[in-house]
């Protein structure tokens, strides 16, 4: 060991050398007895033996030598009780090795033929026997050398054989030293090596302890098997779930796994020799519960037996809440139906499992006005006719159709197993039936009117997109043809989206890109063909010299979101124009312009005009609204009366536009704040022809002048009608016979104009 002195054999370290040393206490102490009682015995046997010298002068050197030496090993073994210390023991030897050789010495001198024994024999004694460190070893053996060579050579130190008797001494004190440092070598490397045994065997036995305690005290079940599945270690937490309250006791894992085939699979590949990470399977609690579980098992040797050590995880609340998280995942919170994902899935499994090209449906429904009802009734109104609509499709529908709600007001519906189209419709019937029962909420009616778009599979598309694309282009057509209705999906449907489609895009791209400007048509009056006024039209010129007419944007006026842009710019419009006009001193009279039914279902439209009015300085009367008869249809009316009556309190010319043509009751001539009624321009077209028209218009003139309403002809373009439309008490009229729809600046030199002829 590199620790160990080359001359003395003892530790470097002194520190390390004392732990050695007080290490061998006891044995050293032990040695130290040993050797003054045999001191005592044999210095006692030698005194006998010393009365040969009886009568010469060596007797009374040897005797009272001899006596001292007894007495000194018996004193030192009497005091040995006292050698708590490695220090103390070797202080008490060396005081028994000083005067042990001092009294020997006097012994030797005799010269007689044991004295040469003695002189080489208690060296070896200091050297070998005595309990002490290699100081005291090789310092008491070499003092003791000396003093009995002295003793020995004194009474002839020139004798002949003193220089013989020296290097025989010195050769054996050299030997001995040697010796000693090889034995303290050997003692303390098989001192080091008896610790790092101690060492290691207790760290084996801490280790084993410690891996113990920690295999049972892992909240996880841990399982030691066989191959054949048989238990050959398991911990606590497995004993409390797979084997505690149990009918038997538990001795085989084969005894907890519910489903066989997947023991099989388990043990077949653990068998085989594959580690096993995160296995599911079920296993049978010892109370008798099933558990998910999943299972992580590799194999060990234990006492030279392959086994298998196991960990298994229990998942069960964990696959509860992936089951619930799946479960709100694919369904709808409030309403407890199928949510879109869910529904989306349903028609793809469905469309796929259909080989006979069975006929399925997809219905989109939406509610008509829900919008209204959690404006005026609140939301929890709202969320009551959600609930019911779901509840009263569940009713209306077979089982094994699915019921789904997309998201807001929207449902979807999967029908299966029809056996043609025919069979729809008496499903329609059955849910609109339920759909349009009375309902109420918190004491409070409320109405509850659907639009259904209906697609059928194959006919209408061979996979979920197409269906439901092409079942939201029926519910479209089926909200702007009424609502309240249901509508099958046909190609005229797709074609007409598309070109709705295409006017909303390209009114997009105008609202963006170009600049749309008001042009206007004057109103003439018919008794004095003076200009009383003008109706503006939507136009906007390109910069290729084109003038994008209404007609290609038609579906972009009645759009919920671009329908009130547009008259807003139009508005905007008309007040820049009133303003330069009026700044230029003409008279323009009231400037009408068409609102949308878009525009009077936003209860700030009414506001928005006579602020924007106000603002630029104009009185109300300067702009009259017109409006056609669809937009007192719905169960939108009563807002629209709002609106159009605040306007007319206002001072707002209110026009019916169109008359005749549309759906409009004769009653709301009474119920709303109609000012003009404008006949539309199919009846004064072919006014001189066509009878029917002719009594049409007479009808409505009358009608007029009894409701003492004013009335104005559009499509004027002769005199011939002028005449017949002045005879009959028609107030204005507008057309080309008088003027197409002219620009800004064009109005401005048409004014000028009039104004110069009535000065002539």
């Amino acid at each position: 060991m590199t620790d160990l002195s080359p001359y003395t054999g003892e530790f470097c370290e002194p520190a390390r050398e004392r732990h050695f040393q007080e290490g061998r206490l006891r044995e050293s102490r032990g040695h130290a007895q040993i050797l003054f009682a045999l001191s005592a015995v044999l210095n006692t046997l030698f005194l006998v033996s010393d009365w040969r010298f009886a009568g010469t002068d060596h007797f009374w050197v040897a005797v009272p030598a001899r006596v001292l030496v007894i007495l000194w090993s018996l004193a030192c073994l009497s005091i040995s009780h006292r050698m708590t210390s490695f220090r103390m023991v070797e202080r008490i030897c060396f005081a028994w090795q000083v005067v042990t050789a001092v009294s020997v010495a006097f012994l030797v001198s005799s010269r007689s033929d044991i004295a040469v024994f003695v002189l080489v024999m208690l060296p070896l004694v200091f050297y070998l026997v005595v309990p002490t460190s290699f100081r005291g070893n090789v310092g008491g053996g070499l003092a003791c050398g000396v003093a009995l060579l002295v003793g020995y050579l004194a009474p002839a130190p020139l004798s002949a054989t003193m220089p013989g008797m020296i290097l025989a001494m010195v050769m054996l004190h050299f030997g001995m030293w040697i010796a000693i440092a090889r034995s303290n070598r050997l003692q303390r490397k098989e001192w080091m090596a008896s610790l790092v045994t101690r060492e290691a065997q207790a760290a084996v036995a801490t280790s084993r302890d410690t891996l113990e305690r920690m295999f049972m005290a892992v909240p996880l079940p841990l399982l030691v098997t066989r191959y054949d599945g048989s238990i050959v270690r398991i911990n606590r937490a497995a004993l409390d779930a797979y084997a505690a309250g149990g009918p038997v006791a538990l001795n085989n894992v084969e005894q907890t796994y519910v489903d066989l085939a997947v023991r099989d699979d388990l043990f077949g590949r653990l068998q085989a020799g594959e580690s096993i990470d995160n296995f599911e399977c079920r296993l049978r609690r010892g109370d008798g519960a099933i558990r998910n579980a999943l299972l992580s098992s590799r194999p060990i040797v234990i006492d030279n037996e392959a086994c298998f050590m196991t960990c298994v995880v229990d998942i069960t609340e964990r696959k509860e809440i992936e089951q619930n998280l799946e479960k709100l995942a694919m369904s709808d919170a409030l309403t407890g139906l199928a949510n879109r994902a869910h529904f989306m899935a349903a028609v793809t499994q469905a469309a796929a499992a259909s080989t006979d090209r069975a006929q399925l449906a997809v219905l989109l429904i939406d509610l008509d006005e829900f919008k209204r009802v959690n404006d005026t009734a609140g939301h929890d109104a709202g969320d009551a006719l959600l609930c019911a609509v779901a509840s009263r499709l569940r009713q209306a529908l077979r089982p094994g159709d699915l019921v789904a709600r997309m998201g807001g007001d929207e449902f979807a519906v999967l029908l299966t197993r029809l056996p043609d189209a025919d069979a729809l419709q008496p499903i329609l019937q059955r849910v609109t039936q339920h759909l349009h029962a009375p309902l109420s909420h918190g004491g409070r009616p409320m109405e509850c009117r659907v639009s259904i778009g209906v697609a059928l599979f194959p006919d209408h598309g061979d996979d979920v997109t197409a269906l439901v694309k092409h079942a939201d282009i029926a519910l479209y057509h089926a909200k702007n043809s009424g609502r309240g209705r249901a509508i099958l999906f046909g190609p005229e449907l797709l074609e007409s989206w598309e070109r709705e489609a295409a006017m909303l895009d390209r009114a997009r791209h105008i609202l963006a890109h170009e600049q749309p400007t008001p042009w206007y048509q004057p109103k003439i009056a018919l008794d004095s063909g003076a200009i009383v006024g003008f109706e503006a039209l939507f136009r906007c010129p390109t910069p290729d010299g084109t003038v994008i007419m209404p007609g290609e944007i038609a579906s972009a006026f009645e759009h919920p979101e671009l329908g009130p842009i547009i008259t807003m710019v139009m508005i905007d419009g008309i007040i820049a124009d009133c303003l330069r006009w009026r700044a230029a001193g003409l008279t323009v009279g009231s400037i009408a312009f068409n609102g949308s039914g878009a525009d009077l279902n936003d209860d700030g439209f009414a506001d928005r005009l006579l602020e924007r009015l106000a603002r630029a300085g104009l009185p109300p009367s300067t702009v009259e609204l017109e409006v056609t008869e669809s937009v007192f249809l719905g169960r939108n009316a009563e807002r629209v009366g709002r609106a159009l009556s605040r306007l007319s309190e206002a001072g707002v010319t209110i026009a019916l536009d169109d008359f005749g043509t549309g759906y409009a009751s004769l009653s709301h001539l009474k119920q709303f704040p109609i000012d003009i009624i404008k006949i539309d321009q199919s009846f004064v077209r072919d006014l001189e022809t066509d009878p029917d028209d002719a009594a049409i218009v007479r009808t409505v003139l009358n009608l007029a002048f009894s409701l003492g309403i004013r009335t104005v002809a559009e499509g004027v373009e002769n005199s011939r009608q002028v005449d017949y439309l002045r005879a009959g008490g028609c107030h204005y009229g507008q057309g080309y016979h008088f003027s197409p729809a002219i620009p800004a600046k064009d109005v401005f030199r048409l004014l000028t104009s009039a104004a110069q002829v009535d000065k002539g």
